[in-house]
């Protein structure tokens, strides 16, 4: 059975990397079909009261993870936004989402504010796959990016909250029956003080646990270099167990603050640790969407209805535009980009855990209700995703608030990347560098580009750039193999169709024959001594100079590489009739007109006749 699931889970992660669909929606189909409801292969209530268990550790491993990939420096950017969505917002979301859910559904008010809490949360798991597929502006995507990650632990703690409101209700409380009036108004606040406990508990945890972990990461990294990702996720599962075992539920707030200390105070191996933690939590997420799935009564959406769906349409397209509109009035957003943000509020895998933990919660207590509400968070689900997956490109088209600025990025940020950043500046382009040394990120930006310390062969590492598909990403790194790979890796996950890798002339022939295989044009149409040339130009051994195609030129400059000797190599074109910038490559095709940008590692050794004979200007001399 769980086999089954791991292997559904793969395939459906292929299929959400070929589509560009986020994975749930396929971890949901499959789900279904294997359940009970139809074939029959799954069956994950025969886990008992282990299946809660199971959920409730997936939880915490995907919030850990949400955790790690907080920045700080991003969050506090919207920081007024982002507090005001995930306070005010998470209780209109509530409300408006009870509301439907009790005229439209016929539901109880019990059952609808159970339903209302559920859909409270959004959550990076939706939110990043999607905003991958259409490029939006920065300020709207870290918006919804980090009122996802934080809204998942307060909207599951809400969740909980209501449910023991609901059960006091239903007369389950500790002694079996509620004395009065004024018991049953104690018993009420004595649930708020135990959220508002949970939410303390798991802080203080976090906080600490996070600070400790990190403390012995760089204490003793010596004797733990080989598992730095393994003791991470063991501190972090401690963590999320002792605040379980103080008081349930705190362990969700525990397992976020602990991932955002961790991730924020640059600990040894962190970028090896989160692309571990990111592929552990692309396989808990396979896993646990699929049980969850396989569990759903398809029955109880059936007996929903039109007004199921009606339900989820008010809660999209009623409820989180009066959200929007109403709490980012003095926002500076412009009503465009308050339209795309009420548009995309997909719901994932939180709001799925949690409604299956509470529906199984209120059956053990025999309260009806709770596998309908069940039905319809996952129905809400469903909609949301698919709805906003296909045409939030579109919408973002529509509504203008695409970012329209087609970047370059360099992966790696040595000698030969930062030259070449300047000149890109310099000739307009807008240029992020990416490098996993932290040293060479820290000489960029002391020289003023914008650099970012990640691993280019990560998703979560490319994302700090903010690729996406109109952009153009050369890599420059001394290794071949990460060259072509960072290349293969952005047009398969990113669709970044403008790729380029430098290769060394020592090139093996496996690296060789890699990059034609993916066909990865070769950077600067040559491959050059990388170790050379960097001395060169730490030496300031080098000029840069400007070449103009003229008219009468441009029939003896076929293969224009070809007729430049070792040390000239073409970086960069610029095309006046477009006004366009290439990085230079191999196969590049050029035009009249066409300004490039030649690096000569050796100035006084001669140049051929076709640059001696042609207008030059020197733009850089050291």
């Amino acid at each position: 059975m769980v086999s089954l699931a791991l292997v559904l889970g793969v395939i459906g992660q292929m299929l959400s990397i070929r589509t560009g669909f986020p994975s749930i929606v396929f971890f949901l189909i499959f789900g279904v079909l294997v359940g009970p409801e139809f074939l029959s292969l799954v069956h994950p209530l025969e886990f008992g009261e282990g299946l809660e268990i199971i959920i409730k550790l997936c939880v915490a491993i995907v919030l850990f993870e949400a955790g790690l990939n907080l920045n700080k420096e991003e969050a506090l950017s919207h920081g007024n936004i982002i507090l005001l969505l995930i306070t005010v917002g998470g209780l209109i979301t509530m409300i408006g989402g009870a509301a439907f859910a009790r005229y439209v559904a016929n539901l109880s008010w019990e059952m609808a504010f159970v339903y209302g809490s559920l859909v409270i949360v959004t959550g990076p798991t939706v939110v990043q796959p999607l905003l991958r597929r259409f490029k939006v502006k920065p300020n709207l995507k870290h918006i919804l990016e980090y009122e996802g990650v934080l809204i998942d632990p307060i909207g599951a703690l809400i969740a909980i909250f209501v449910v023991e409101i609901v059960l006091i209700e239903s007369g389950h409380t500790a002694s079996g029956f509620v004395p009065g009036f004024e018991g049953h108004m104690m018993e009420i606040g004595q649930v708020v003080l135990l959220v508002a406990y949970k939410f303390i508990v798991g802080g203080v945890l976090g906080l600490l646990g996070g600070y400790a972990a990190t403390f012995a990461v760089k204490r003793f990294y010596i004797y733990m270099e080989d598992f730095v990702d393994l003791f991470m996720l063991a501190s972090a599962l401690a963590v999320y167990g002792f605040a379980e075992m103080l008081t349930p539920e705190a362990g969700l707030v525990a397992a976020i603050v602990s991932g955002a200390i961790i991730g924020n105070l640059n600990i040894p191996e962190e970028e090896e640790m989160k692309k571990f933690k990111g592929k552990l939590t692309i396989l808990v997420i396979s896993l646990l969407f699929i049980f969850l799935a396989a569990s759903l009564e398809l029955d109880y959406i059936k007996d929903l209805g039109i007004y199921g769906l009606l339900v989820v349409f008010g809660l999209l397209f009623v409820v989180r535009p009066v959200e929007i509109f109403l709490l980012c009035v003095r926002s500076g957003l412009s009503i465009r980009e308050k339209l795309f943000l009420s548009f995309v509020s997909p719901r994932g895998i939180i709001a799925a855990s949690i409604a299956s933990i509470i529906a199984l919660e209120l059956q053990q207590h025999e309260v009806e209700g709770g596998n309908t509400v069940q039905g319809l968070v996952f129905l809400t689900i469903a909609i949301s995703v698919l709805l906003q997956g296909g045409a939030g490109g579109f919408v973002s088209r529509v509504l203008g608030v695409n970012d329209k600025r087609n970047k370059v990025v360099l992966v790696g940020a040595n000698n030969l990347s930062r030259l070449l950043a300047r000149l890109l500046e310099r000739a307009g382009k807008e240029v992020r560098l990416i490098d996993t040394n932290r040293r060479l990120v820290e000489i960029s930006k002391s020289e003023g580009l914008n650099a970012v310390e990640g691993n280019s062969l990560t998703v979560d590492g490319l994302e700090k750039t903010e690729i996406s598909s109109p952009d153009t990403l050369i890599s420059l790194t001394t290794s071949d193999h990460v060259n072509v790979l960072a290349c293969r890796l952005v047009r398969i996950d990113f669709k970044v169709g403008n790729v380029c890798a430098l290769l060394n002339r020592l090139a093996s022939p496996s690296d060789t024959e890699d990059m034609e295989r993916f066909r990865v044009p070769l950077a600067f149409g040559k491959k050059i001594d990388v170790m050379d040339i960097y001395s060169k130009i730490t030496e300031k051994q080098y000029i840069v100079f400007r070449f103009w195609i003229k008219k009468e030129t441009i029939d003896s400059i076929i293969d224009f590489e070809k007729l430049l000797p070792e040390h000239l190599i073409p970086l960069i074109v610029e095309r006046e009739r477009t006004d366009e910038v290439f990085v230079y490559h191999e196969g590049f095709n050029l035009e009249v007109g066409d300004i490039i940008s030649i690096l000569d590692v050796d100035p006084l050794s001669p140049s051929p006749d076709i640059l001696r004979e042609t207008e030059k200007e020197l733009i850089i001399e050291v």
